[in-house]
């Protein structure tokens, strides 16, 4: 639901029931007279603040985080980390309304959600977007090796990749396999206390030291391959 706020009064002035789940991101025409909305529905919609009425411009595979409206675009960020502009008509946002395929926003949330269960969703305007901002894949999977020296990780293209923490590289790259599969192939019988903690929340890998737990494990030089140190020397 998209409300519009009088902050002199303190109170909303003005409800938009366009969307059918929760609204992440807004972007106004320079006059506000219009508005673009994004949210976990996947669909970017414009919306006359005056006339109530309203028009699908385009679906996403992802739900929309950020909206930016530049002259005759509107770039769109999703939880997915490429970028996408669409077309938009900044100056004269009228002109899309004359496309059809526009309805009139209720100011209840369940009648656009009953609108969509039964069936007669509105068609989106645009089917590809303008331009696009291919970004890196994102990790969302990792898990710490139990030889305390790498981390599989899974990227949301699917790649399966091996990270060798104390070199900070990658020494394995999977392509698309089974990540619990993998895991188990590169299983190892040791046991070594935890001296790192990793997340990936960012979609990139991030190492955390905390001491004095940082100092826990050691190995022995040669398995490490450091050169000019007798076998039983550790670190």
């Amino acid at each position: 639901m998209v409300l519009l706020w009088d902050l002199g009064q303190q109170r909303c002035v003005h409800s938009y029931a366009v969307h059918t789940d929760s609204v992440w991101a807004l972007a106004t025409t320079p006059t506000f007279s219009h508005v673009y909305s994004g949210g976990r529905d996947l669909s970017l919609y414009l919306t006359d603040l005056a006339t109530r009425e309203s028009v699908l411009l385009c679906t996403k595979e992802h739900p929309i985080s950020q909206l930016a409206l530049h002259d005759d675009g509107i770039w769109v960020a999703t939880t997915d980390s490429s970028v996408h502009r669409w077309p938009a008509e900044g100056q004269n946002p009228q002109k899309v309304f004359h496309r059809g395929g526009s309805f009139l926003a209720g100011n209840l949330s369940f009648s656009r959600a009953r609108v969509s269960l039964e069936g007669s969703a509105p068609v989106p305007v645009y089917r590809e977007p303008s331009f696009s901002i291919p970004g890196t894949p994102g990790i969302v999977q990792h898990e710490i090796l139990n030889n305390k020296r790498h981390v599989l990780t899974k990227d949301t293209a699917g790649s399966v990749k091996l990270w060798e923490i104390t070199r900070g590289v990658v020494v394995g790259e999977y392509a698309e396999v089974s990540f619990e599969k993998r895991k188990e192939e590169l299983f190892e019988m040791v046991s070594i206390p935890a001296w790192f903690t990793v997340d990936s929340r960012l979609g990139n890998l991030s190492v955390h030291l905390d001491s004095p737990v940082c100092f826990l494990a050691e190995m022995y030089s040669a398995d490490l391959n450091i050169v000019g140190k007798p076998e039983d020397d550790k670190v």
